[in-house]
């Protein structure tokens, strides 16, 4: 799915220098080019300085490239470093300092798995080259995963740079991942979603989709409308202070019709997503995936994946406190640390309010 929520005018260095350098001035060499001298070839970027071998786009270094790309690989095969051993999957013991038993680095399938008060991570059994054992699952590292996988997903920190957070897109979008990057400023940061192996990339499906709305209806947002046991599902699962008006209705997509969709800011949204958006179908089915909570003075939003969307953030609000307005671009985002919280619902366009006669 492609995405573009970080090609945005915050990053112009990262990766929008196409042909815009510093001006220089005379006698001085541009930034990006080995032979500008007396001045000449003075407007860097893409053509200044002849010897510019990159037209001035800054790069990411290979080992960084591998180290992100290397993480992705391991979140599409089910094997990145948070993934809790599944029966079936094979494994490797990666006991660190003293081993009495002499285990790690012995490798072996799963066999069973169960849950210990006294342990903060379920007791796996594997069968080893050494005879069957117990080993906690933090202690070991999944090397080949069994079919068909489970959902699974990776925040990465809040360290990223706009470049590598673009690197991440375009290597889950190879990948058949689902990426979407939450927050603000130095606050964002770049989540990575697997889905379910059988489930598909998108979470829309046809549903006798109902049929486009007429000419003469101005859609104000198009979205998806949660069902009611998702919405009930939402409000048990975040706590919300008592007195707060609770919301957990919808999902916004775009402005406009899901036909005709527009841009929710003022970033540079690339035309592969809004033509996504614009294949959308109101009454299709659509299943979104919580991957990230935000709380603040006067709003709780939960962020989710699963449907493109146009929003820098896409969204459910969950409530508001009593008499105030939501704000979410604000919002501090953290990712989703409670149970699997997936929330369905169709696909709806919501017509704008007439104006009072």
């Amino acid at each position: 799915m492609a995405e573009a929520m970080d090609t945005v005018a915050a990053f112009p260095d990262a990766w929008d220098a196409k042909g815009k350098g510093v001006k220089g001035g005379k006698g001085k060499r541009q930034q990006h080019g080995d032979q500008g001298r007396k001045g000449k070839g003075g407007k860097g970027g893409g053509k200044g300085g002849k010897g510019g071998k990159n037209g001035g786009k800054e790069e990411l270094p290979t080992e960084r490239k591998d180290e992100l790309e290397a993480q992705l690989i391991a979140l599409s095969r089910g094997t990145e470093s948070s993934a809790t051993p599944r029966v079936g999957d094979l494994v490797e013991v990666k006991v660190l300092g003293s081993d009495p038993q002499e285990l790690q680095g012995q490798m072996g399938p799963v066999l069973g798995i169960a849950s210990l008060p006294s342990l903060a991570t379920p007791a796996i059994t594997v069968r080893l080259p050494s005879g069957e054992t117990s080993v906690s699952a933090s202690e070991l590292r999944i090397v080949e995963a069994q079919r068909p996988l489970p959902e699974g997903s990776l925040s990465f920190p809040k360290s990223l740079t706009g470049m590598e957070r673009k690197f991440v897109h375009s290597v889950c979008e190879r990948l058949g991942l689902i990426s979407q990057s939450f927050g603000k400023g130095d606050d964002r940061y770049i989540t990575a979603f697997r889905p379910a192996e059988g489930s598909g990339s998108s979470g829309c499906e046809p549903s006798a989709p109902s049929p486009c709305s007429p000419s003469t209806t101005v859609i104000d947002v198009s979205g998806v409308k949660l069902d009611d046991e998702s919405k009930r599902a939402l409000l048990d699962a975040v706590v919300v202070p008592e007195g707060w008006v609770s919301s957990a209705e919808r999902m916004v997509v775009c402005h406009g019709s899901f036909q005709k969709p527009k841009q929710m800011d003022h970033r540079s949204v690339v035309p592969d997503l809004l033509n996504e958006i614009a294949t959308l179908r109101p009454g299709s089915t659509a299943s979104l995936r919580v991957v990230t909570v935000a709380r603040g003075e006067n709003t709780i939003a939960v962020g989710v994946l699963g449907v493109p969307s146009a929003d820098r953030n896409p969204h459910v609000l969950v409530a508001t406190s009593p008499g105030a307005h939501a704000v979410v671009k604000d919002l501090h985002w953290k990712p989703w640390q409670k149970d699997a919280l997936v929330l369905t619902g169709h696909l709806t366009e919501w017509p704008r309010d007439p104006p009072a006669a």
